[in-house]
C-alpha cells in the first residue's frame, strides 16, 4: 500500500494530473535554460569544477557517492534522538548540512544534462531535498536556542522529506535510466568464448580520411556494435560509438585535440588511444577496441580492458 502511494505521488509530482501536459515541463526547461546560461557565463575556467561534480575524475557518477554524507548523518541524528543523544544528535544534523551541500552542487550540474519526465522528476527531488534542508537547518537552530522538542519535529519532518526526495533519486536512476553507462551491456572479452581472437572486417581502409570521423559496425553475429573511428597514418583506432553518459552518437560529433572525439549531444569528450574521458559530463570511459589493417581492410576485435578501481579491489580482497 505504502509504495502505491509512493508511486502515485512520484507520477504526480512528475507529470501533474494529466502526463499528456506535464505541469512541470514549462519550469524545469526555464531552469534548466538559466542554469546553462550560468554555467555558460563562468566558460571554460569552470569547466574542471564540472567535470569533478559529475564525477569524471573518478570514473563513477559522483552524486550517488556523496549523498551519503547528509543521508547517513540525518538518519544517524534520528537514532541519536531516540536514544535521548540531543547533543549528539545536534552535531550529526550540523554535520548533515554542511555535507549537504556538495551533494546538491553534483546533482544540479547533473540535472543540468537531463530533459523529458527526467528533468521534471529531477526538479521534484530537488525541491524537496531543498524543503529537507530548510528543515534540519531550522532544527539545528532550535536546538541550539534551547527548543529541542521543536528541533525533533523539525527534523522528523526533513526526514520524511529526505525519504522521499530519494525514493525520487531511484526513480530517476533505476526506472529512467539517468546516469547509467550507456554501455554497460556491451559484450567484455569475457563474454566471447571462443571468439575472442577473431577480427572482423569493419571498412576498407583507403575509405577513411586523415583527421575525419567514420563510422562502421562491428558484426559479431548476435550482436551488432556501432563503432567510430579515426585514422591516424596508417594506424585506425576504434571505440564504441555509443557514448556513455546519454547515448549519443559519437560519429557524428567532432575530433579536437588531435586524439579525441567530442559527442554532439554533450560534449563529452573520449581519448581514441585509451577510451578515457578527457571532459565531461561523462563519467564512464568508451569501451576501446583493438584494429589491424590487412589487405587494405580494417578489422577489428574486443580489446582486452584494463584493470580499473573495481577490479582493484576485488583483486585485493
Amino acid at each position: 500500500m505504502m509504495a502505491k502511494l509512493i508511486e502515485r505521488l512520484t507520477h504526480y509530482l512528475a507529470d501533474g494530473p494529466d502526463p499528456q501536459r506535464p505541469w512541470l515541463e514549462p519550469t524545469a526547461e526555464q531552469l534548466q535554460q538559466r542554469l546553462q546560461q550560468l554555467l555558460d557565463q563562468v566558460g571554460e575556467s569552470g569547466v574542471p569544477l564540472r567535470d569533478a561534480l559529475h564525477g569524471t575524475w573518478l570514473g563513477h557518477a559522483l552524486h550517488p557517492a556523496v549523498i551519503l554524507g547528509p543521508a547517513g548523518a540525518w538518519m544517524t541524528a534520528a537514532i541519536l534522538d531516540l536514544t535521548g543523544d540531543a547533543d549528539g544528535a545536534q552535531t550529526a544534523i550540523g554535520f548533515g548540512i554542511l555535507a549537504s551541500l556538495p551533494a546538491a552542487a553534483s546533482g544540479l550540474v547533473d540535472w543540468g544534462y537531463t530533459e523529458g519526465r527526467s528533468r521534471r522528476v529531477g526538479l521534484a527531488h530537488a525541491a524537496l531535498n531543498s524543503a529537507a534542508l530548510s528543515c534540519y537547518t531550522l532544527s539545528w537552530l532550535a536546538r541550539k536556542s534551547g527548543n529541542g522538542g521543536l528541533g525533533v519535529t523539525l527534523s522528523t519532518a526533513g526526514l520524511g522529506l529526505m525519504a522521499t526526495a530519494a525514493y525520487l533519486g531511484g526513480e530517476i536512476s533505476y526506472a529512467l535510466g539517468y546516469g547509467v553507462n550507456r554501455n554497460a551491456w556491451s559484450p567484455d572479452v569475457a563474454d566471447l568464448g571462443d571468439n575472442l581472437d577473431d577480427f572482423h572486417e569493419i571498412a576498407n581502409f583507403d575509405d577513411l580520411r586523415e583527421g575525419q570521423l567514420s563510422a562502421a559496425e562491428l558484426d559479431l553475429g548476435e550482436v551488432k556494435i556501432p563503432l567510430v573511428l579515426m585514422r591516424h597514418d596508417r594506424e585506425v583506432l576504434a571505440l564504441n560509438a555509443t557514448c556513455s553518459h546519454m547515448g549519443g552518437p559519437l560519429a557524428e560529433g567532432r575530433l579536437v585535440d588531435e586524439w579525441c572525439v567530442e559527442c554532439p549531444w554533450h560534449a563529452s569528450r573520449f581519448d581514441f588511444r585509451d577510451g578515457e574521458v578527457t571532459r565531461g559530463p561523462a563519467a564512464y570511459p568508451q569501451p576501446k577496441f583493438e584494429t589491424r589493417v590487412r589487405e587494405g581492410k580494417v578489422e577489428a576485435r574486443i580489446a582486452r580492458h584494463p584493470t580499473d578501481i573495481a577490479d582493484q579491489i576485488l583483486t585485493s580482497i
